[in-house]
């Protein structure tokens, strides 16, 4: 399996966005059968430093949110009105990348370990859900957050199972310490909304 870290010649990451991950398909055969999973899963607080490779990266961003009908273009998480509101920003060590469903695909926001913001952990990969409201068709604001919270609980679910099933570990947290340096690092709009963060790694030897 590969890496991560082999995808990253460390001595430019300072100076730029590292570059786009085309990730692999998911393995849809892997893990516990769905009653083994629930009876599996449980939060964790400590974990590994050791990476996460790049299978694992791939098969976890798809189940939390990936396109499971291509020709409908719809999600392995469902959402209010089909908004489809829900980010995933991978962050690691070497940067931090958004999600791009369709594309299967890590886009690069920015260089540098901000790890630290979401709230510090050993664990290789921290994934925010952050909620993009103006993709509702309507609704006010508070109606639209509300719709938001619950489409952000199911993408929260699909990444605790999936862990659970897999023997990866993580916790879904509401505390983001760093949430207003985010917003100015990732250029977020007044739309967009931090909601939760996972820690995601393997478990703590």
């Amino acid at each position: 399996m590969l890496s991560l870290s082999i995808l990253f010649p460390q001595t430019s990451l300072m100076s730029q966005k590292p570059d786009s991950i085309k990730l692999l398909l998911p393995g849809k055969e892997r893990g516990l059968s769905v009653m083994g999973t629930l009876h599996a899963r449980a939060s964790v607080k400590e974990w590994s430093s050791q990476k996460l490779n790049l299978q694992d990266i791939s098969d976890l961003l798809w189940a939390a949110n990936g396109i499971n009908r291509p020709d409908e273009g719809k999600k392995t998480a469902s959402s209010s009105t089909n908004a489809q509101d829900i980010d995933i920003y991978a962050f690691m060590e070497e940067g931090i990348w958004l999600y791009d469903a369709k594309g299967h695909t890590l886009i690069p926001q920015a260089a540098g370990d901000h790890r630290d913001l979401p709230g510090l952990t050993e664990a290789p990969v921290n994934l925010v859900l952050i909620t993009d409201i103006s993709r509702y068709r309507y609704g006010t604001d508070d109606e639209r957050i509300g719709w938001a919270r619950i489409n952000c609980g199911i993408v929260s679910q699909n990444i605790s199972l999936f862990c659970a099933g897999t023997g990866i570990k993580t916790r879904p947290r509401a505390s983001c310490p760093g949430a207003e340096k985010i917003r100015e690092l990732l250029k977020l709009t007044a739309n967009q909304h931090i909601l939760l963060n996972h820690p995601v790694g393997y478990a703590k030897l």
